[in-house]
């Protein structure tokens, strides 16, 4: 038996053609150009939804703590968040920066070391999300110890977005029985990102 011929033929039928690497790379290139963005917008959708929940649970631990310690506690904007001395503050209506939330031992509702424990702090880790509330009075979000909220009968809300817009962004209602509820933005239920309102469809 030729080994040199059966090589050679095996060889050969190994190979591909010309067409069929055009094709393969035709293939390939469909794949990625409607892959990549779909899978891009996946990983904003789970930033946005990690966010949101992680200030869900934020809010849930400050009604909760309220109402085991019988106590006001304070959730509010922070600048500073991570200080060694975190504080309340920031501009107007904008939470983006981060938030503590605050057991208070005294009768206001700014942190301070000395009379108020801290029971913990947030931040959004990803860049180019924002996090708004209804209002440029609303640095606050206070529970009493019953549960119940200190807006006076209005609902807080809190809008988290990135550029894709309000069809994309999450909301957080807290209205004055204290209940946190998440909405999901869509086309047919977008987000007010600039001052957030209740949706519609809610």
């Amino acid at each position: 038996m030729d080994t040199r011929h059966f090589a050679n033929r095996r060889r050969g039928a190994l190979g591909i053609t010309i067409v069929e690497l055009i094709v393969t790379l035709a293939v390939v290139a469909i794949l990625v150009t409607t892959g990549v963005p779909a899978f891009a917008n996946f990983i904003q959708s789970n930033r946005l939804s990690e966010t949101a929940f992680d200030l869900l649970g934020t809010i849930n631990l400050a009604r909760s703590e309220a109402v085991k310690r019988r106590t006001r506690v304070v959730l509010c904007r922070s600048a500073n968040p991570k200080a060694a001395t975190p504080s309340c503050g920031g501009t107007d209506n904008t939470w983006t920066t981060g938030w503590l939330v605050f057991a208070a031992g005294d009768g206001n509702s700014t942190y301070e070391a000395g009379t108020d424990s801290l029971l913990g702090i947030g931040e959004i880790d990803s860049s180019g999300l924002t996090l708004i509330t209804n209002g440029t009075s609303n640095r606050n979000l206070e529970y009493n110890s019953d549960g119940t909220t200190n807006e006076g009968g209005g609902t807080a809300r809190f809008a988290v977005c990135d550029k894709r817009g309000g069809d994309f962004g999450r909301q957080i209602n807290v209205p004055p029985h204290g209940r946190p509820k998440f909405i999901k933005g869509d086309t047919s239920c977008p987000i007010d990102c600039t001052s957030p309102t209740n949706p519609s469809c809610t």
